[in-house]
């Protein structure tokens, strides 16, 4: 029979990884609730990480400086800032504002 019904098959690896207990339990949870069991969504990570060549979200250590530094871009980003005419009027805000 040409081109018969074969099927490919891919070779498997095993990936161990040390994680809290609360953490797979809780992740365990989520997943089920999506369906899906560890061994799934481990590979839809993998695989995402593949197609979009690097960590599939944001990675960042936040801190209180990186929250307070988005907040401000936020605030500027929506107008939501006071400008003033000098120095001086800023300062005088800042030590005596309302």
């Amino acid at each position: 029979m040409v081109g018969g019904d074969f099927m490919t098959t891919k070779k498997k690896a095993v990936i161990t990884a040390r994680v809290d207990l609360d953490t797979k339990e809780r992740a365990r949870q989520v997943f089920e609730n999506a369906g899906l069991d560890m061994t799934t969504a481990i590979n839809i990570y993998l695989k995402k990480a593949i197609a979009v060549n690097g960590v599939p979200f944001p990675v960042t250590a936040n801190d209180a400086l990186d929250a307070a530094t988005l907040k401000a871009h936020d605030e500027i980003k929506h107008g939501d800032y006071d400008s003033f005419a000098s120095v001086d009027d800023w300062y005088q805000d800042l030590t005596h504002g309302d």
